[in-house]
């Protein structure tokens, strides 16, 4: 729910769904908060903002999310979770040693995760990576809302065009500063930003 304009309505419609859902990362900087007063909530501070258009039953539904889950696809035992535990920010691009030892302490086949907000689907020493892209904060300079399907054991990933230009409107609405304002709305709309776009290196 962290980093958007409509968290209260992104929970109801999981709920809607019925839909299986992980905490991230986001999500449990939010919960980590202690509830500000409305009148100290300032409008910079997302974090706070998102917490206040959270009713009690939406923070305890996010308070509720398992970290890991594991799911049977196509017959293997795969674990799902926002990223595994200890382990930083995956690159596209790293070097299988790199990625080898970041992953060593992993006991499963296939891990699936997301975090990174990038297409990555990488086997080092026998253990399969899989990050699905993001639906919104893209950065890989693709703004389109990004999925992935498996269907009969292969996973495709697939990305669809959405209206950037309400979401734009929409955060606008929030009272961000002008500065952090309009490079978020230039990240949304180009799936792009000099910080959090960067390469590995």
């Amino acid at each position: 729910v962290g980093y958007g304009p409509h968290p209260s309505a992104c929970i109801d419609l999981l709920r809607q769904l019925d839909a299986k859902v992980l905490l991230g990362n986001h999500d449990a900087a939010i919960l980590a908060l202690e509830s500000p007063a409305a009148e100290d909530c300032k409008p910079f501070a997302w974090d706070a903002w998102t917490l206040e258009q959270l009713d009690e039953s939406q923070r305890s539904y996010l308070a509720d999310l398992p970290t890991q889950m594991s799911v049977d696809l196509s017959g293997t035992d795969v674990q799902i979770m926002h990223q595994p535990a200890g382990v930083p920010y995956i690159h596209p691009d790293m070097p299988d040693v790199l990625l080898a030892e970041l992953l060593q302490n992993v006991a499963w086949p296939v891990i699936i995760c997301g975090h990174s907000h990038r297409q990555i689907d990488r086997t080092v020493n026998g253990c399969r990576y899989v990050c699905i892209p993001p639906v919104g904060q893209s950065r890989n300079n693709d703004p389109r809302a990004g999925y992935a399907l498996e269907t009969d054991g292969t996973l495709a990933f697939h990305f669809v065009p959405y209206n950037i230009e309400r979401v734009v409107v929409d955060i606008q609405g929030i009272g961000l500063p002008d500065k952090f304002c309009s490079r978020w709305i230039n990240f949304l709309r180009t799936g792009y930003d000099v910080e959090w776009s960067r390469d590995y290196t």
